[in-house]
């Protein structure tokens, strides 16, 4: 879809409902609506700026491009999921950076060895998106599960339990942290049946088929990398 096929009246007919959204809700909530308004502009900002460095990828259209994209949202992702389970995330470092650089080597290799270079860009940032959720609810649910079964782990160690056999319940629970989302994810009819990866083809052009080919593979690709990216964090947390 071209800027030139998008209507100027309708651009304006939204942000006229937008204002008044916004300030129908300031009446209400003014504490809420401060908080609305600085994540909209957060979000405007960070739609610019991906926008300008997907432009300059798609512009240099060279491997080397595509290649530092790939490092730069590797690194804002594991950046965020440092972020997302503060404090400690010393310690928790070296976990986070390995699982999603296993999790991003798989997915996103696996993915552009069926699809075309052009789609890299944009099947790879939601694969790492969905990475960096899993991580991050991978270590969480692991640590609070440690936390909270300490007692019963030195029980299982003091009657002859190797250390793996007393951490297991905690890794089944952390692991099921991590793919719980995606099974609801694809259980829920009308995100299966129009997700924004699959709307997003059909308005760039690409064919039903193409759509919906991408969207499957991509969601085979994360739930495995998922389950890798989730064990390499165990491990590296453990050790």
């Amino acid at each position: 879809m071209q800027m030139a096929e998008i209507s100027i009246g309708g651009v304006v007919l939204v942000l006229v409902f937008l204002v008044l959204a916004v300030s129908l809700f300031a009446l209400i909530d003014k504490r809420t609506m401060r908080r609305v308004l600085r994540v909209l502009g957060v979000y405007v900002a960070g739609s610019l700026v991906l926008g300008g460095v997907c432009w300059l990828t798609y512009r240099a259209d060279a491997w080397w491009a595509f290649g530092l994209f790939a490092v730069g949202f590797w690194l804002l992702a594991v950046g965020w999921c440092l972020y997302e389970l503060r404090p400690g995330w010393q310690r928790l470092l070296v976990p986070v950076a390995l699982s999603m650089l296993a999790g991003s080597v798989v997915a996103g290799g696996c993915l552009m060895l069926c699809l075309p270079r052009v789609a890299f860009v944009p099947v790879f940032g939601v694969a790492v998106v969905h990475l960096a959720l899993s991580v991050s609810q991978t270590l969480q649910t692991y640590q609070r599960t440690l936390l909270h079964t300490e007692a019963h782990r030195q029980y299982l160690l003091a009657n002859g339990a190797s250390l793996l056999e007393s951490l297991m319940p905690s890794v089944r629970r952390a692991l099921r942290a991590s793919v719980l989302p995606q099974l609801r994810t694809m259980a829920s009819p009308l995100v299966v049946m129009m997700p924004m990866l699959f709307a997003g083809m059909l308005l760039g052009g690409a064919s039903v088929a193409a759509a919906v080919a991408t969207s499957l593979l991509l969601m085979a690709a994360v739930f495995a990398a998922s389950v890798l990216a989730g064990v390499v964090a165990l491990y590296c947390f453990k050790r």
